[in-house]
Formats: C-alpha cells, structure tokens, sequence
C-alpha cells in the first residue's frame, strides 16, 4: 500500500472519529434533553392528576361521611379519567395491587409494578407496542390506607426525533465523508509528492545516473531533505569521478612504469645479445657496455625513488629536526653531478627549520635536478636556491628561467611519470618521478609544493616549513 493511501486513509479515519464523536455528542445532548423536558412535563401532569383524584376522593368521604373503600378510591379515578382526555394514570394498594389501570394495555403489569415499587422520584422507560412510555409513581395521601398514583407518558416522539437525527445525519455524513475523502486524497498526494520525487532520483542514482537531482523547492523539512539529497548526490558523484581520476592516474602509472622498465631492458637485452654474438669486437663491447652501465644506473635511481616515493604515505614518520637553511642548500649541492650546468646560486637567510634533513635535502637536489634540466641549452641560464621568511615561516624556493611549463601541464606534474616533454626528459636521464618524490615529501612535512611557470620564461617551485622552537626561542632572547 502506497505511502499516500496510507495517509489519505489516515486522514479519512480521523475525520470519520470527529464526526462521528461530534455528531453523537450532539444528537446524544439533544435526545437527553427531550428525554428531560419530557419527564418534567410528565412530573408537572402527574402532580394536577394527584390534585384532581384527591378532590374527588374527598368529595364522595364528606358525602359518605366516613374512610372511603377501595371502591370510592377506584371510582375518583376513573371520574378524573372520564372527564380527562389522554389521562393515562393508574391507582395501585400497597404498591402490589392494582385499582385502576388506563395505562396502554400493552405494557407489562410487572413494569408497572416495579415503577410503583420503586418509589417517588424514580422513572422507568419502557417500549411497548411498538412506542416507548416514561413512568413514574407518587403516593397519594389518603388517610388509612397506602395508594400509589402512576402515570405514564408517551415519549415515542422524543425517539422519533433522536432517529430522524441520526439518518440525517448518516446521509450527511456520507456526503461529507465522499468530500473528505477526496480532500485527504488530494492532500495525501500533495505531501508525499516530494518524496515520489526523492524516490525516483534515488532509484535513478541508484542506475547509475549520478547527474539526477530533485531541487524541491521550499523551506520545510521535505525541502531540507531534498537539499541534502543533492548534496549527497553532489559528493557521491565527487567521489565517483574522483575514483574515475584516480584509476585512470594509476592506469597511466603502470603504463608509464612499464614503458619505462621495458625500453631499457629491451635496448639492454638487444646490446648482450650482440656481444654474445661478437664477443671479441672490443668497441661494440665498450659501447654495449657503457649503454648497459648507464641505462642500469638509471633502472636503480629509478627503483630508489620509487621506494621512497611508496614509503612516504600520509602517517609517514619523519626524524624532524632543527635545521639550518644554509646546511640543507650545502647537502643537496654536495648531491648534485658533477659538471652539471648551470650552477646554482645560493641565497640563505640563515633561517632555522623544523624538518626531515635527509628528505628536506633530498626534495631540493630533485628541483634543482628539474631546473638544470629546463634551463638546458637556454642562454644566459640562471638557477636561484634561496629562503626567506613570511608569516612566521621559511619559505624555500628553486628558480630558473628556463623553458618553463605549458599551463595545461602544470595540475599534472606532480604526478607519478607525468612528463612534459618525454624525449628531453629521456635524453636527460628522467623518469619522471622527481616532482612527485618532492610533493610527498611537501605532505610528509604538513606543507605543499607552490608551482608557478610560465612557457619559455621559467619557473619557480616553492614550499614553507616551520621554523624550528629553539630559533624562535634564541630570536626572542636577543629582542
């Protein structure tokens, strides 16, 4: 059963209980109280019958002169009821036996009985013959003997009125429940229609087509809902075609690995096989050799930096420690080949920072590697490797005015065998995995790398670290 039926149905039950708890209350009231005027109505009659059949009681004892039989009692009774139209009124002895009785025969002596029995201030309802009658008894004061005047009323037509209510009423409440009915329907479908909405969308999501949206408009909680729904859809696309990236950059990964295990260790099976066939060619040995010598050098940088590369992860423990800017510039120079062109200049401010020395050094010797390779065959080339402080931290920078960096490579460098331009890269013995390295160990320290590059005017790597507790501590000494 659908969620709306449900409530068109809810909403018809409870309207169904109001009107029926309401109308009952009314047409109940209403009957109470024709029951009510009837019954003083029948007290106020009963009370000039009592009058009337004492007088003619008294009339015939003054005339008699004496205490009047059952006879003289039973005959100022039915004198009232001759001369008194609709009378209804019956004389009882000793509440057991009757006297005189023109009450409708229909109804039963044991009720009549039983109303006498009762007493003053009591009333029986009874239906007989199809009509309902109110009876009620008082005692007549008669000296020497107990009579008991009953009387009895015709309340069929309080009945009457209280069934004429209740079939208007169930005709009205057919009509008003057809008319609820269809109101709660409307209503029903009018509320849950967010939520056939958000249904949809979820099952559409749930296909695969994370596009979908449902954009309630409004300010209610449904709204809020449909608010958050997209927003959950929003971030679960995010993360679908962040997963999408993130497979594609790990396919490139391996493509790019292997082409760059399978190059040389083709080129270097192809050289031994050559000497295998010629061994005693001393210059094809030399070349085979020097080609063997160099590309296998190549293969073991490669494998060190793609260990490190692997072993700097998020929780990577660093040994941090205080260090000066100008010992970390030294280490990465000591570290560069020999020969290599241009040299760096060197600008240390003589900052101290907090860092991994080994790592630190490392990350700006792959820089400086990067820059050396940029400014390759560029005139006038020049590498800056400097520091300086701003905002409380060491900013270190490698800057070179080489080839620069095309702008739709530049979100993509830092990753893993992403080159620019892969022949030079080759020729200059990359492998595309230094800028890499040096993003992980930007993350490792809780800092980043800042690259900015223009094509053919060269550019600027950055990153900021800490400055080490104890310099700050000899800095505010000697303020």
């Amino acid at each position: 059963m659908r969620f709306s039926a449900k409530l068109a149905a809810g909403c018809t039950a409870l309207l169904a209980g109001a009107l029926c708890a309401a109308s009952l209350m009314l047409i109940g009231q209403s009957f109470s109280a024709g029951l009510e005027a009837a019954r003083t109505a029948l007290q106020t009659h009963q009370s000039g019958q009592a009058y009337a059949v004492l007088q003619n009681i008294f009339a015939v004892e003054e005339a008699q002169n004496g205490t009047p039989p059952l006879s003289v009692l039973a005959g100022a009774a039915r004198q009232y009821a001759e001369q008194t139209e609709g009378s209804s009124l019956a004389l009882w002895l000793n509440g057991s036996q009757p006297l005189y009785s023109d009450l409708p025969a229909e109804l039963p002596t044991s009720i009549k009985q039983q109303a006498v029995q009762t007493g003053p201030e009591s009333w029986q309802l009874q239906k007989a013959g199809g009509r309902w009658y109110l009876l009620t008894a008082r005692p007549l004061e008669v000296p020497g003997v107990q009579i008991s005047l009953l009387s009895a009323a015709d309340v069929s037509g309080v009945f009457a009125a209280r069934d004429a209510q209740l079939r208007a009423w169930l005709a009205a409440f057919a009509l008003v429940m057809a008319a609820g009915g269809a109101a709660a329907w409307q209503f029903s479908r009018s509320v849950t229609r967010p939520l056939t909405v958000l249904q949809a969308a979820s099952q559409s999501i749930a296909e695969g087509n994370y596009a979908q949206r449902t954009a309630l408009p409004g300010r209610d909680e449904l709204a809020g809902l449909s608010r958050s729904f997209d927003a959950m859809a929003e971030a679960v696309q995010a993360k679908k075609r962040q997963l999408a990236e993130t497979i594609c950059r790990q396919n490139d990964f391996i493509a790019a690995f292997t082409h760059e295990v399978k190059t040389p260790m083709t080129a270097m099976l192809g050289y031994a096989d050559l000497v295998r066939a010629q061994p005693d060619d001393p210059a094809l040995n030399r070349e085979a050799a020097n080609y063997i010598f160099h590309e296998t050098r190549r293969l073991e940088a490669l494998s060190r930096s793609l260990t490190a590369l692997l072993k700097l992860g998020e929780n990577a423990e660093l040994n941090k420690q205080p260090v000066s800017d100008s010992t970390l510039f030294a280490e990465a120079l000591r570290s560069l080949p020999q020969a290599a062109e241009p040299e760096p200049r060197i600008e240390a401010a003589g900052r101290t920072v907090q860092a991994d020395k080994a790592l630190m050094a490392d990350l700006l010797r792959n820089l400086i590697l990067n820059a050396q390779a940029a400014c390759k065959g560029a005139p006038g080339a020049e590498i800056l490797v400097k520091s300086e402080s701003e905002n409380g931290r060491v900013v270190l920078s490698v800057q070179d005015n080489g080839c620069g960096i095309p702008a739709k490579d530049l979100p993509r460098v830092t990753e893993a065998f992403y080159m620019v331009d892969k022949s030079r890269s080759h020729a200059n013995g990359g492998s595309g995995i230094g800028l890499a390295l040096c993003a992980k160990i930007a993350a490792a320290h809780g800092t980043e790398l800042k690259i900015q590059s223009r094509e053919k005017q060269g550019t600027c790597v950055s990153l900021a670290l800490p400055r080490a507790e104890s310099a700050d501590r000899e800095e505010a000494a000697d303020e």
